[in-house]
């Protein structure tokens, strides 16, 4: 084949990966009746997110196939579009290339940011924790479907213990520049982690903090007020670390269409400063 020949046929493989993605995607979610996909039906949400729409046919078709056995399985509790994709623009935004996940449940966040990692050449980028060994097997065996395995390193243990973060630290390199926390949502599980993981951020690093609103303390399995009891709690006691709250004042009940965050659970956001 000739150079210009060579050269036409690059330029029409470039052209097919940036081709924008089929409409379908996550649009058929916005008829479905489960409560799992309440983003997508949202009055100003009739789009594919740039969440999904990054991800290569291939990545798609895992993420289907991931939803279909979840579905199944009647295992249905991963993180949702807004706070799943503040993650993602964090992490793909600054390259971030040590994050560590604290609650991975099965394997929605861990798949999503192991492909992003991916897409950035971060090794070994994500090392997720999880207490629940079913869980745990569960998105060890989709991370390796998904072809993740040197991008995302998938642990069982407690979050809250110190061989899961001296492990996780191991892993990674180095001090972690993300910690994502979705874990417990219990009040004095939180507040252990806090006390475990700030010291091992990297000044400079943020920790976020899903389920942090008034309505989400009701995920506190003990009842003790859950994640913005122990970060309302903590902070006023750690000067090292600022933080803030996103949607921290939402109760039950609240409209989504009227948040501009959309996600009445809640986000915190903490930075060590010092």
């Amino acid at each position: 084949m000739s150079a210009a020949g060579k050269s036409a046929r690059a330029v029409r493989r470039l052209a097919r990966r940036l081709r924008p993605p089929r409409r379908g995607r996550s649009l058929r979610f916005r008829r479905e009746p489960h409560d799992r996909f309440w983003w997508h039906k949202l009055e100003a949400t009739d789009y594919v997110p740039p969440l999904y729409a990054g991800l290569t046919r291939a990545e798609w078709r895992v993420m289907d196939g991931w939803y279909a056995e979840t579905a199944a399985r009647g295992r249905i509790a991963e993180i949702n579009v807004p706070a799943m994709s503040f993650c993602h623009g964090l992490i793909g935004g600054n390259g971030i290339r040590r994050t560590v996940q604290l609650g991975h449940y099965y394997g929605y966040s861990a798949l999503l940011l192991g492909f992003l990692l991916r897409s950035m050449g971060a090794r070994p980028g994500l090392v997720t924790i999880d207490l629940d060994p079913e869980a745990t097997e569960f998105t060890r065996r989709w991370v390796r479907r998904a072809r993740l395995e040197n991008f995302v390193h998938v642990q069982q243990g407690d979050s809250a213990a110190a061989a899961s973060a001296d492990r996780a630290q191991e892993l990674l390199g180095g001090a972690p520049e993300l910690i994502v926390v979705d874990s417990a949502h219990a009040y004095r599980h939180t507040l252990a982690e806090l006390e475990l993981w700030t010291p091992r951020l990297q000044t400079g690093g943020i920790m976020l903090f899903h389920d942090a609103s008034e309505f989400a303390a009701a995920y506190d399995p003990h009842g003790e007020g859950g994640v913005r009891r122990a970060l309302v709690e903590w902070l006023d006691g750690h000067p090292e670390m600022t933080g803030m709250l996103l949607n921290g004042g939402v109760r039950q009940g609240a409209d989504a269409n009227r948040l501009a965050y959309k996600d009445g659970t809640g986000l915190a956001i903490l930075q060590r400063v010092g």
